[in-house]
């Protein structure tokens, strides 16, 4: 029997480029048996499921993560790029304190479900290196604990509790093998709870569904729900339709048994609740305003298949750390992102692939936008006007879930491709990442700009990536008015930043001047406490003030004020936050060195 399964929600479609990954892992490595191989089809819509292959997945799905989130080779390569940095001496105590820290962190896991007394005398052993002298000994404690990790049921068995606790936790709630009294399952147990949980369930109810639609009497119907009688959701339907017709049964189907909500017409016989789904589900018992025609009971209903699809997702995203925040204020999590369009599935599950390849390489989110736009041209607008990216970080334990919608509406997907590159300037790494996330969220990026200068300000720093975040936000503002020609403003916006450098040089001259008197503030203090002032006015968008301070810096300069900065309480050519912003930006610049030279335009 084949069963279409079509995309539609975010999670869904997420679910099922993970199906067809795992699909591909099992057939690559021989997990899954070949005859199965034209068992799942790609189609435009979406994936083509012959059941028969149902009971090969399992397997399939915990060796693919447990592939994708190997402990052993996780720890292995940390230990690499630490022994390189012990073998110079200045980096060796460092070096040697993060080997002991992540040997000792992954010995006492190993040692606490198996007894292993190589390992064991390795981590002893290791505690007596403590000079770059003992690098021999310490590298073959380490060959020893990296031999222990790679046999196959250690690494399956301390991946398994990783990516469930790290992973799978985000996505699901305490169902199935995730329950905390499943812990020491080992992987054939972790099969058999798939299989029992999510497996059987689909086959059940696509059997039922099967029967109802070619069932010759109501008999039929009654001995397959005999047949079946210890699954839950059919013992209610047998006592509701004992003594009925064929034909009662089926008006009873159509009008009084849900239908999914994800998977259109499948039988609905469970909820999208929080443990199916936890980063959007809600408690069944929790959600009053979510009734489906009335009916507590099952106020959001989904299909088994829809659940089992679901469970898929954490295959079907990419999974990456990010800081929320800045500096020594921010906080790494774990976010699932993913892409979505309207486009073909093809080109979806292609999409997805590249980006989750982009985001293991680390890649800045500016460029990865813009290697997804590649070949996308004017007559495929509608195709980059629907192409939005999804992340999320979810705690089930707080139920609390971060979620973001990044959508990449046509003035972007232009600047992406026209631009290529300029964000490059904007480091560090966070406050890159953050701009571009505001701009795809349709945010004005002036939020980050903000701290971005305070930044600069506080570290004394002299770099061009101020002035070119100011000028790239400029861009983007202009672009989605509509405007195509940038070269006027750009100009403008150079010069207020060719001012803010003319009047920091000016300040430095006149300390100079003054250097030989008793005492004199350096002219960075000063440069900065202007900086502060004329930053904090600009957040503020307080005009008058920061206006003010502009006169008094010019006329104790003695530099004549340009005219744009009067055309600014106006807005005329530039608005007033592009104008405050780019003019800190050079003041904040000790000088326009060459490379400066190469990015204005």
């Amino acid at each position: 029997m084949k069963v279409q399964l079509r995309m539609g929600e975010w999670m869904i479609t997420m679910g099922l480029v993970g199906l067809y990954r795992v699909f591909e892992y099992g057939l690559k490595n021989e997990i899954i048996d070949q005859q199965y191989r034209q068992s799942i089809s790609i189609r435009p819509w979406g994936l083509e499921l012959d059941v028969d292959v149902l009971p090969q997945l399992p397997k399939a799905y915990f060796l693919y993560l447990i592939d994708e989130y190997s402990v052993a080779k996780r720890d292995s390569e940390k230990l690499r790029l630490y022994m390189k940095q012990a073998e110079k001496e200045g980096q060796f105590p460092n070096a040697l304190s993060a080997i002991k820290k992540t040997m000792t962190d992954t010995g006492k896991k190993v040692l606490k479900y198996f007894s292993h007394q190589p390992l064991a005398h390795a981590l002893e052993t290791l505690k007596q290196v403590k000079k770059p002298e003992n690098f021999e000994l310490l590298a073959t404690c380490v060959d020893t604990f990296e031999t222990a990790l790679r046999e196959p049921k250690i690494n399956e068995k301390l991946t398994l509790n990783y990516f469930k606790a790290a992973i799978l936790k985000a996505f699901f709630g305490q169902v199935s093998f995730l329950n905390v009294s499943k812990n020491n399952l080992d992987l054939q147990g972790h099969i058999q709870e798939f299989q029992k949980d999510y497996i059987a369930p689909v086959q059940y109810d696509l059997q039922f569904e099967h029967v109802l639609a070619n069932a010759k009497s109501s008999e039929e119907i009654i001995a397959f729900l005999d047949n079946h009688k210890d699954y839950q959701p059919f013992k209610s339907l047998k006592r509701a339709w004992k003594n009925k017709t064929l034909e009662d049964i089926r008006y009873y189907v159509n009008n009084t048994v849900t239908k999914c909500l994800l998977l259109q017409n499948r039988l609905a016989f469970y909820n999208f609740e929080e443990m199916v789904f936890s980063p959007i589900g809600v408690a069944k018992n929790n959600a009053f305003n979510f009734n489906w025609n009335l009916e507590d009971h099952q106020p959001k209903p989904i299909s088994s298949l829809a659940k089992l699809v679901l469970f898929f997702a954490p295959a079907g995203a990419a999974i990456y750390l990010k800081k929320e925040g800045f500096n020594d204020q921010g906080e790494y999590r774990t976010y699932a992102g993913f892409v979505q369009s309207d486009a073909a599935f093809s080109e979806i599950l292609q999409k997805n692939n590249h980006f989750k390849q982009l985001k293991q390489q680390r890649e800045p989110f500016d460029r990865i936008v813009s290697k997804l736009i590649q070949g996308v041209t004017k007559e495929a607008e509608y195709v980059a006007d629907h192409l939005f990216f999804i992340e999320f970080s979810s705690d089930y334990d707080s139920k609390k879930t971060h979620l973001h919608y990044y959508h990449l509406p046509m003035y972007l997907a232009h600047y992406f491709k026209i631009y290529k590159g300029k964000l490059d300037y904007i480091q560090p790494y966070e406050y890159r990442e953050h701009f571009v996330q505001y701009v795809l969220r349709g945010a004005d990026p002036v939020i980050v700009i903000y701290p971005y200068l305070r930044y600069y300000i506080e570290k004394g720093y002299s770099h061009i990536g101020p002035y070119i975040a100011v000028r790239e936000r400029n861009r983007i503002m202009q672009l989605k008015k509509g405007v195509k020609e940038m070269s006027s403003t750009d100009k403008r916006v150079y010069a207020v930043f060719r001012s803010g450098q003319e009047i920091r040089k000016a300040l430095e001259q006149a300390a100079a001047s003054k250097a030989s008197e008793q005492y004199s503030a350096s002219s960075n203090k000063k440069v900065n406490a202007v900086a502060y002032r004329l930053l904090n006015a600009a957040k503020a968008g307080n005009q008058k003030s920061f206006m003010d301070t502009l006169f008094r810096l010019h006329m104790s300069a003695e530099k004549p004020i340009s005219p744009i900065f009067l055309n600014a309480l106006h807005e005329r050519d530039l608005d007033f936050a592009t104008v405050a912003n780019a003019f800190i930006a050079g003041l904040l610049s000790s000088g326009l060195q060459e490379e400066q030279e190469d990015v204005v335009s």
